[in-house]
């Protein structure tokens, strides 16, 4: 009867979400080697809202790093399905010399999964990013029994940094599962990136990831602000990292006393050259690094003693920070990358500049530090807008109603058959 419960009790409309996430509530329920960092909080959030549509049962099938054992347990009616990865026994990923995992092309993990797929038998799957193989890959060994559902996290095939036999690696499976899927979610610049890799037809469902509703409460916390501008991301090249330095170079020409932070997880091999190109920059008194803040209380805490977020990134879709950021109403200046400028469809919520354009954010950003005025405006109109286009009612509401049209459209396509 346990393991009924665990798969479910089958009068209902069973949905398979596959991702990868950690969560302390996750972690709290398994039995791990060693705890792990908490990632892809954007995860927990849409499960948050999926679980008050009770005519659906949602399972969640996930990977694990240093899972002692497999795990099968509910929480809110969402059932969990968490299973190990990599090296037999420590259960960590394989040394990059010898990636079994990727010799295999990621067989042990596609068994898995479609094992437990076709435990559960749901109507639908929805996959949560085709750009990580290491999961993303299972897709294609079911896609013709099952419809699946696509929400696009990223493009791996957008990322300036292509080498590598893993990278490439993922980068056919993402072309693969874009030409084997016929359903497709996220933001909207995605749409059109969609079409100029796939060769047939495809429905398009437009959503974005909801904020967590903890920022409702955030939101309304007054913070002595420390920091005149944020970087807020993984700490890389590509996201923008050195252009958030020189953009603070600029700066601190009118700003002398400006106080800037950096946080976000980073690689010690390019934290040491970050740290060397700021002495470089003559910008050491400016810059403090902070690095990942594990606890997410205290990563919100140390977000709202900032005042403006900067969003320097070459390769997004439509990043977290800015959907969090202007729900905690820091100014937001960003490059014009991926969706980012729907935000300003209509009216101008967040000053934007062309990627690479040091020149134009300099400008962006000297507006808000020198007019508390038009400051205050923007974020407010950034605010107002935010909460409600990036709610986990409004967001999950619209991805129900995807999982509605799909099941009806696969009804038709199997009586016209």
């Amino acid at each position: 009867m346990k393991e009924q419960r665990e798969f479910g009790m089958n009068n209902k409309i069973k949905v398979v979400v596959i991702c990868h996430f950690s969560s302390p509530e996750v972690q709290s329920k398994l039995t791990l080697w060693k705890k792990t960092d908490f990632y892809a909080a954007w995860i927990p959030n849409l499960l948050e809202g999926l679980k008050n549509y009770t005519e659906y049962e949602i399972h969640v099938i996930s990977p694990h790093l240093y899972l002692k054992r497999d795990a099968n347990f509910e929480i809110d009616g969402i059932f969990y399905h968490f299973f190990s990865i990599g090296i037999p026994v420590v259960n960590r990923n394989w040394p990059a010399f010898f990636n079994l995992d990727l010799y295999t092309n990621f067989y042990f993990n596609r068994r898995k999964i479609k094992k437990l797929i076709d435990r559960i038998k749901p109507r639908l799957i929805n996959l949560q990013g085709a750009e990580n193989s290491y999961y993303s890959s299972s897709v294609l060994d079911v896609c013709q029994k099952y419809p699946v559902l696509v929400t696009i996290q990223g493009f791996v095939s957008l990322e300036c940094e292509k080498k590598g036999r893993y990278k490439k690696h993922r980068i056919n499976t993402e072309a693969k599962i874009i030409n084997e899927c016929r359903y497709f979610g996220g933001d909207p610049d995605s749409m059109r990136l969609i079409e100029k890799i796939k060769t047939e037809a495809f429905n398009f469902y437009k959503y974005y990831y909801p904020n967590g509703s903890n920022i409702h409460g955030l939101a309304k916390l007054t913070t002595d602000k420390e920091a005149d501008l944020l970087y807020w991301g993984r700490i890389t090249k590509e996201k923008g990292a050195e252009d958030f330095l020189l953009l603070v170079r600029n700066l601190k020409v009118d700003f002398p006393d400006l106080r800037t932070s950096i946080i976000g997880p980073v690689e010690a091999e390019y934290l040491k050259r970050l740290k060397e190109r700021i002495v470089e920059l003559g910008c050491e008194r400016n810059i403090t690094i902070k690095g990942f803040i594990r606890s997410s209380d205290d990563l919100y805490a140390e977000v709202l003693r900032s005042r403006i977020l900067v969003i320097p990134t070459y390769n997004d879709r439509f990043p977290t920070v800015l959907r969090e950021g202007v729900c905690l109403k820091l100014a937001v200046v960003a490059y014009s990358t991926g969706s980012i400028p729907e935000f300003n469809k209509a009216d101008e919520r967040i000053l934007l500049a062309n990627p690479g354009d040091i020149k134009q954010m300099t400008t962006h950003v000297s507006k808000l530090l020198t007019d508390e005025r038009y400051f205050e405006d923007l974020t407010n109109k950034a605010f107002d807008y935010g909460m409600s286009e990036f709610s986990i009612e409004n967001n999950c509401d619209k991805l129900i109603n995807a999982y509605k049209d799909i099941l009806n459209r696969e009804i038709k396509l199997k009586n016209n058959v």
